[in-house]
């Protein structure tokens, strides 16, 4: 597959995605519910009537019949093939260049048989002859079914972003990267289960799922946006949030697969000490700025290294004894510090920095006092650490490069 037809297949699978959100928003009663992937892309199931729906983004400046034929084909096949009553009706929501969103051109008995018809091997094959589908079972199938021209895929998405925007009276940042971001994630996490009850879900549970802050971006978001967006709009959801304030305790943890990785351009204690310089240098950090809590998910040899060099670096740090006994009573005891002579900045400090395994956290954090802002670089899932304070996770910083720009923006 060449590269344009692979960036046009995860094109059409990120508007099927959007689409549903949509499908989503739309839903009046919290009973109403989408099957993600059910007999067509999106089956719509209301109070009152159930659409399926084939979702198509089609690069092709304007409508054509080819174009459209095997959708309506596969959606004829399951109007004639249903053996039970079918109350059912067929939506293809398809976006061609230069049609008009939201039009929907009108398929007659005539236009209908004009799609059914192609050429193989240069000889005219009409697909309703074939299955001996008469007349008027095309008919009874038309007024089920009607063709809609969908949005642009970025106008969608922009669609997408304002409906979560109203519903939820937030900032474009906050619909964008909070709440979009779970919608994105909960279609996608529907979309590969392998039981049709398992790809359904209703109004209530789409509402309750999505009204999450926690988890602030997903992979399929990344790779919808591009790294470079990813960094730019985590550091942003920092800033505007104000969870690098100075002022505010931060337990920062460092995922194994970051500490692992080559980090020759910012090694792992010169970021260390890069991070000190920032929010706890002496003789400028301000008299109320709170020292960081760094945490290592890394095996003993490299925590211990690790440590060594600080000490012959000078840099006091506090680890509440963890090589020999860990005490969570130590540990939280805040450093005793020295101020300046006009009072407002730090000139001493007992310890510059706390530092520990990621073991010794997860063993301690009943007893470790909760941070104003816990900031999670790992693959860890440590949501349920502290019930209180802001939480961030970022799992797809790769070095401690990009960790350090998110956390110096």
């Amino acid at each position: 597959m060449t590269k344009r037809a692979a960036d046009a297949t995860i094109k059409g699978y990120y508007y099927q995605f959007d689409t549903s959100i949509l499908k989503l928003l739309e839903l009046v009663n919290d009973s109403d519910s989408v099957v993600i992937e059910g007999i067509e892309d999106i089956d719509v199931n209301t109070a009152t009537e159930s659409n399926t729906v084939q979702c198509k983004y089609l690069s092709k400046p304007k409508f054509i019949n080819s174009a459209v034929r095997e959708p309506i084909i596969l959606m004829l096949d399951h109007f004639i093939n249903t053996r039970t009553p079918n109350n059912l009706k067929y939506v293809l929501y398809a976006h061609f260049e230069n049609e008009s969103s939201g039009s929907e051109p009108i398929i007659d008995l005539i236009k209908l048989k004009e799609i059914l018809t192609y050429s193989e091997k240069k000889i005219e094959k009409h697909y309703e002859i074939e299955k001996k589908i008469p007349d008027a079972k095309l008919i009874a199938f038309l007024f089920k079914f009607k063709l809609n021209f969908g949005a642009e895929f970025y106008t969608q998405q922009k669609l997408v972003i304002d409906k979560l925007k109203t519903k939820f009276t937030c900032s474009d940042f906050e619909a964008d990267t909070h709440f979009y971001n779970n919608a994105l994630r909960i279609v996608i996490d529907k979309a590969i289960k392998k039981q049709a009850s398992q790809r359904k879900i209703t109004k209530a549970e789409f509402d309750k799922a999505i009204d999450s802050r926690k988890k602030l971006f997903n992979e399929w978001f990344i790779k919808l946006r591009s790294k470079k967006e990813y960094l730019r709009l985590s550091g942003q959801n920092l800033k505007s949030t104000k969870a690098l304030d100075p002022i505010k305790t931060k337990i920062i943890v460092i995922g194994k697969n970051i500490i692992d990785t080559d980090n020759s351009e910012l090694p792992l204690v010169s970021f260390i000490e890069n991070l000190i310089n920032k929010y706890y240098k002496l003789n400028s950090s301000l008299r109320n700025a709170k020292t960081l809590t760094i945490v290592l998910d890394c095996d003993a040899g490299i925590l211990l290294n690790t440590k060594k060099q600080l000490i012959d670096n000078e840099i006091m740090f506090h680890d509440g004894f963890e090589g020999i006994k860990f005490s969570s009573q130590i540990f939280n005891k805040e450093p005793i510090i020295n101020k300046t002579t006009n009072g407002n900045k730090i000139s001493k400090s007992s310890y510059l920095i706390k530092l520990i395994s990621y073991e010794t956290l997860m063993n301690n954090i009943t007893t470790i006092t909760a941070p104003n802002v816990f900031i999670n670089f790992s693959k860890n899932d440590v949501s349920k650490g502290f019930s209180t304070g802001q939480f961030f996770d970022f799992k797809y910083c790769e070095n401690l490069k990009e960790v350090y720009k998110l956390l110096t923006t």
